[in-house]
Protein backbone atom coordinates (compact mmCIF):
# COMPACT_ATOMS: atom_id res chain seq x y z
CA UNK A 1 0.00 0.00 0.00
CA UNK A 2 1.33 3.42 -0.96
CA UNK A 3 1.92 5.97 1.53
CA UNK A 4 0.79 9.06 1.70
CA UNK A 5 1.41 11.59 4.14
CA UNK A 6 -1.63 13.09 4.55
CA UNK A 7 -4.01 9.63 4.33
CA UNK A 8 -4.12 7.65 7.54
CA UNK A 9 -6.30 4.98 6.53
CA UNK A 10 -9.41 7.02 7.64
CA UNK A 11 -9.77 9.79 5.61
CA UNK A 12 -9.21 12.44 8.24
CA UNK A 13 -12.12 11.03 10.50
CA UNK A 14 -10.61 10.55 14.05
CA UNK A 15 -13.03 8.47 16.11
CA UNK A 16 -15.31 9.58 13.88
CA UNK A 17 -17.95 6.97 11.73
CA UNK A 18 -17.75 7.00 8.44
CA UNK A 19 -20.14 9.39 6.84
CA UNK A 20 -22.16 8.74 4.25
CA UNK A 21 -21.87 10.92 1.05
CA UNK A 22 -24.64 13.34 0.31
CA UNK A 23 -23.33 14.63 -3.34
CA UNK A 24 -24.05 12.48 -6.23
CA UNK A 25 -20.89 13.10 -8.75
CA UNK A 26 -22.33 15.00 -11.26
CA UNK A 27 -23.07 17.88 -8.16
CA UNK A 28 -19.88 17.27 -6.84
CA UNK A 29 -18.48 18.88 -9.48
CA UNK A 30 -20.42 22.10 -9.68
CA UNK A 31 -19.76 22.66 -5.62
CA UNK A 32 -16.65 24.26 -5.03
CA UNK A 33 -14.67 23.03 -1.37
CA UNK A 34 -12.99 26.28 0.14
CA UNK A 35 -13.05 28.44 2.84
CA UNK A 36 -16.40 28.79 4.24
CA UNK A 37 -17.47 25.69 2.44
CA UNK A 38 -16.88 22.11 3.64
CA UNK A 39 -17.09 19.11 2.24
CA UNK A 40 -20.06 17.50 1.54
CA UNK A 41 -19.93 14.47 3.21
CA UNK A 42 -18.50 16.78 6.56
CA UNK A 43 -21.37 19.41 6.65
CA UNK A 44 -23.99 19.13 9.27
CA UNK A 45 -26.88 17.29 8.26
CA UNK A 46 -30.39 18.92 7.88
CA UNK A 47 -31.81 19.17 11.87
CA UNK A 48 -28.51 18.93 13.23
CA UNK A 49 -26.39 21.98 14.29
CA UNK A 50 -22.94 23.01 16.00
CA UNK A 51 -20.91 20.17 17.88
CA UNK A 52 -23.31 17.61 19.86
CA UNK A 53 -21.04 17.23 22.31
CA UNK A 54 -20.42 20.88 22.81
CA UNK A 55 -21.32 22.78 25.94
CA UNK A 56 -24.97 22.72 27.28
CA UNK A 57 -27.05 26.17 26.95
CA UNK A 58 -27.04 27.93 30.04
CA UNK A 59 -30.79 27.95 31.57
CA UNK A 60 -32.81 31.26 31.37
CA UNK A 61 -31.73 33.88 33.83
CA UNK A 62 -34.79 34.56 36.37
CA UNK A 63 -33.47 38.28 36.74
CA UNK A 64 -35.68 39.79 34.09
CA UNK A 65 -39.16 37.70 35.81
CA UNK A 66 -37.96 38.77 39.24
CA UNK A 67 -37.62 42.56 37.76
CA UNK A 68 -41.03 42.58 36.28
CA UNK A 69 -42.63 40.89 38.99
CA UNK A 70 -41.23 43.56 42.09
CA UNK A 71 -42.26 46.22 39.34
CA UNK A 72 -45.65 44.89 39.86
CA UNK A 73 -45.91 44.58 42.99
CA UNK A 74 -44.56 48.05 43.81
CA UNK A 75 -47.76 49.52 41.66
CA UNK A 76 -50.09 47.80 43.00
CA UNK A 77 -52.75 49.72 44.38
CA UNK A 78 -53.61 49.72 48.09
CA UNK A 79 -56.42 51.87 50.37
CA UNK A 80 -54.84 53.85 53.44
CA UNK A 81 -56.81 54.98 56.31
CA UNK A 82 -55.69 58.25 58.10
CA UNK A 83 -58.36 59.33 60.30
CA UNK A 84 -61.28 59.70 58.60
CA UNK A 85 -59.89 60.01 54.77
CA UNK A 86 -59.04 56.57 52.96
CA UNK A 87 -56.45 56.94 50.10
CA UNK A 88 -55.08 55.29 47.13
CA UNK A 89 -51.43 54.88 46.94
CA UNK A 90 -49.20 52.33 45.36
CA UNK A 91 -46.68 50.20 47.43
CA UNK A 92 -43.81 51.90 46.39
CA UNK A 93 -45.50 55.34 48.16
CA UNK A 94 -47.18 53.66 50.93
CA UNK A 95 -43.56 52.04 51.56
CA UNK A 96 -41.13 55.27 51.42
CA UNK A 97 -44.16 56.68 53.81
CA UNK A 98 -43.83 54.36 56.02
CA UNK A 99 -39.77 54.36 55.94
CA UNK A 100 -39.67 58.35 56.88
CA UNK A 101 -42.36 57.70 59.27
CA UNK A 102 -39.90 55.22 60.86
CA UNK A 103 -37.04 57.37 60.55
CA UNK A 104 -39.24 60.33 62.24
CA UNK A 105 -39.24 58.04 65.53
CA UNK A 106 -35.95 57.67 65.44
CA UNK A 107 -35.18 54.30 64.14
CA UNK A 108 -31.51 53.69 63.30
CA UNK A 109 -32.18 51.17 60.52
CA UNK A 110 -34.81 53.65 58.88
CA UNK A 111 -32.19 56.76 59.81
CA UNK A 112 -29.30 54.46 57.49
CA UNK A 113 -31.85 54.07 55.10
CA UNK A 114 -33.12 57.26 54.16
CA UNK A 115 -30.04 58.49 54.11
CA UNK A 116 -28.64 55.48 51.57
CA UNK A 117 -31.59 56.32 49.64
CA UNK A 118 -31.00 60.77 49.72
CA UNK A 119 -27.70 60.07 48.56
CA UNK A 120 -28.49 57.62 45.82
CA UNK A 121 -31.39 60.31 44.15
CA UNK A 122 -29.19 63.15 45.42
CA UNK A 123 -31.45 64.69 47.61
CA UNK A 124 -29.25 66.98 50.06
CA UNK A 125 -31.01 66.53 53.05
CA UNK A 126 -29.15 68.90 55.68
CA UNK A 127 -29.39 72.26 53.49
CA UNK A 128 -33.05 72.14 52.97
CA UNK A 129 -33.50 71.64 56.74
CA UNK A 130 -30.06 73.73 57.70
CA UNK A 131 -31.81 76.50 60.20
CA UNK A 132 -34.01 74.01 61.85
CA UNK A 133 -30.81 71.92 62.54
CA UNK A 134 -28.60 75.55 63.81
CA UNK A 135 -31.88 76.20 66.30
CA UNK A 136 -31.52 73.06 67.66
CA UNK A 137 -28.33 72.87 68.46
CA UNK A 138 -27.95 76.33 69.24
CA UNK A 139 -30.15 76.10 72.03
CA UNK A 140 -28.24 72.84 73.66
CA UNK A 141 -24.64 73.73 72.26
CA UNK A 142 -23.12 75.52 74.77
CA UNK A 143 -25.02 72.97 77.14
CA UNK A 144 -23.22 70.21 75.45
CA UNK A 145 -20.00 72.05 75.60
CA UNK A 146 -19.98 72.98 79.34
CA UNK A 147 -20.63 68.91 80.01
CA UNK A 148 -17.88 67.91 77.75
CA UNK A 149 -15.66 70.30 79.28
CA UNK A 150 -16.83 68.82 83.24
CA UNK A 151 -16.16 65.43 81.98
CA UNK A 152 -12.88 66.05 80.55
CA UNK A 153 -11.59 68.03 84.02
CA UNK A 154 -12.98 64.91 86.06
CA UNK A 155 -10.70 62.60 84.58
CA UNK A 156 -7.12 63.43 85.44
CA UNK A 157 -3.78 61.44 84.88
CA UNK A 158 -2.52 59.94 88.33
CA UNK A 159 0.92 61.36 89.29
CA UNK A 160 4.10 59.70 88.89
CA UNK A 161 4.81 60.01 92.45
CA UNK A 162 1.12 58.98 94.50
CA UNK A 163 1.03 54.91 94.11
CA UNK A 164 -1.78 53.14 92.91
CA UNK A 165 -4.18 51.99 95.63
CA UNK A 166 -6.82 48.52 94.30
CA UNK A 167 -9.55 48.48 95.94
CA UNK A 168 -9.83 46.40 99.12
CA UNK A 169 -11.95 42.73 97.43
CA UNK A 170 -8.99 43.30 95.03
CA UNK A 171 -6.26 42.76 97.37
CA UNK A 172 -4.74 39.37 98.12
CA UNK A 173 -4.24 38.77 101.74
CA UNK A 174 -1.66 36.95 101.33
CA UNK A 175 1.55 38.73 101.26
CA UNK A 176 4.37 36.28 101.15
CA UNK A 177 2.87 34.16 98.16
CA UNK A 178 1.82 31.43 100.75
CA UNK A 179 -1.30 29.85 100.08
Amino acid sequence: MASNPSSNGNDGQKGCKHRTVLATPASAEDYKVGPGRPPREYQFKPGQSGNPKGAKRKPPSLLPDLKRLFEQALSEKVTLRQGEKERTLTMAEAGIKQLVAQFAKGDRHARRDVFAYAEMLGIDLITSHRTAIEEALAADHQAILDAYVARQTQVTAPSKHSPVIAPPELLDDDINGQG
